[in-house]
């Protein structure tokens, strides 16, 4: 089974609902969690939901260079499952009566900068939403006091920690054939990356980072710990080491 056919397979079975993590019944947040939140959550459910046709697009057109046949469906149920991940927070914001955002200017921006990129700069771009996916959806477990949140917050977080992994084999793959210096400049450029967006995140955030506990010490340093599988991945071609979800929750 090559390494493609085995995240397929992956996605394939790694299926779950709203329905397994949240039994119907009423809303779940206190008014001071909805204030804190909502409007947070609003943001980060609207930039999960893509329709991934540019990186589908260009997915298809590096296999075929490449020949790497079973690519395209893998990048097929990876933009799936984050589709999966929006359609849940949505139904989350619908059980407590927080409206769905239909634009918001961040969202508009990264989709800008990925419908204008290549293939590995596209990555690289949705690679460093998952760095920051990973504090963010922490923090979200660890303000809230509704079970419901929490199950979800804690099931997107054991995606995110695949999709690491997931990112670094399509990272790797994009660097392979250069040498040392060149994939030393794919790292620099993506801590460039994720730097600027980890600022602009945590500064649009910091309330719900706060409550969460949440300095930007132990921010940043979550978010690039999280990079560390692709930097493994690139330096020495060794095996992604995302942690475990456990490892990030209290």
């Amino acid at each position: 089974m090559t390494k493609y056919s085995s995240w397929n397979h992956y996605f394939r079975h790694n299926n779950w609902s709203v329905a397994d993590l949240c039994p119907a019944g009423p809303a779940t947040l206190s008014a001071q969690e909805r204030e804190l939140i909502g409007a947070s959550l609003q943001q980060f459910q609207l930039g999960e939901g893509s329709d991934g046709l540019g990186l589908l697009r260009r997915a298809n057109e590096f296999s075929k260079r490449h020949n790497v046949d079973s690519l395209p469906e893998a990048m097929q149920r990876f933009v799936g499952e984050e589709q999966r991940h929006a359609a849940v927070l949505g139904l989350f914001l619908d059980r407590e009566s927080i409206p769905r955002l239909q634009h918001h200017w961040v969202d508009h921006l990264f989709r800008r900068i990925r419908n204008l990129a290549g293939f590995e700069l596209m990555l690289t771009v949705l690679v460093t939403a998952e760095f920051i996916a990973i504090p963010y959806y922490t923090a979200i477990h660890d303000a809230t006091k509704s079970e419901c949140l929490r199950r979800i917050a804690k099931r997107i977080l054991s995606d995110e920690a695949q999709h690491l992994e997931f990112q670094a084999e399509n990272l790797g793959l994009c660097a392979a054939g250069r040498g040392d210096l060149g994939r030393l400049g794919t790292i620099a450029f993506q801590w460039v990356v994720l730097s600027l967006a980890a600022a602009l995140v945590y500064s649009m955030h910091k309330r719900l980072f706060e409550a969460a506990g949440f300095t930007p010490l132990r921010f940043w340093s979550m978010a690039f710990e999280a990079h560390k599988a692709v930097f493994q991945k690139l330096t020495r071609g060794a095996g992604p080491v995302a942690e475990p979800v456990e490892a990030y929750l209290r």
